[in-house]
């Protein structure tokens, strides 16, 4: 069970990206690669961001490498003891794969192990969990944003360790603290579906025609 976030949040360990970092991204090609998210589509661990007056706070979700960004969004659902891990290419159609780089340093707030155990919950109850929790696992993205001036979050992902995952806050980050290195849908690259094609087969999951 993931509990509530103490109040007034502690103290947290800050985690710089310095400028000049890569991070890759997989979004929907009908936005642009540095474009934050307004709070569309599906619950997810830490977003969106609804603000308690009303809107949301925009966010991107990124991470370091294809294959952890492959795993955070692609093959995300797939559970571990799935009877048939597969996903049709029709998921995958409109997909593209961006790599930003950070023009300036950005300020995340570190979800590791030690920073969880200074305020008293495991890495099972706020990285770890399944969908059903994301209501209860958003407030605490929620509650670092209104207690302290970080420009997200970061974490070693739960789908692809040792490789970390990140959450940008919009109202912190502009579009033009990430310069577009490239993006190209996946599907029109054969070595970017080839990839893709690989690092789901480690998983065992099979990408149906």
């Amino acid at each position: 069970m993931t509990p509530s976030p103490p109040d007034p949040f502690p103290g947290i360990h800050r985690h710089s990206l310095t400028a000049g970092t890569m991070i890759d991204r997989i979004h929907d090609s009908r936005f642009a690669a540095n474009a934050f998210n307004p709070g569309l589509g599906g619950p997810t661990r830490f977003a969106p961001l609804a603000r308690p007056g009303g809107g949301c706070i925009p966010h991107i979700y990124a991470a370091h490498g294809y294959e952890c960004a492959a795993h955070e969004t692609v093959f995300h659902e797939i559970q571990h003891d799935a009877a048939r891990k597969t996903i049709a290419k029709a998921r995958i159609d409109p997909l593209c794969l961006s790599r930003l780089r950070c023009r300036r340093d950005l300020s995340l707030c570190g979800l590791f192990q030690p920073d969880l155990n200074a305020w008293g919950i495991e890495r099972a109850a706020l990285i770890d969990t399944f969908a059903s929790f994301y209501p209860r696992t958003v407030r605490w993205a929620l509650a670092i944003h209104a207690a302290h001036d970080v420009d997200g979050l970061i974490w070693t992902s739960r789908r692809c360790d040792p490789a970390t995952a990140l959450i940008l806050f919009g109202d912190r980050v502009n579009p033009d603290d990430l310069e577009i290195v490239g993006s190209e849908r996946i599907v029109a690259s054969n070595p970017l579906f080839e990839d893709l094609r690989g690092f789901g087969a480690r998983a065992g999951i099979t990408i149906v025609l």
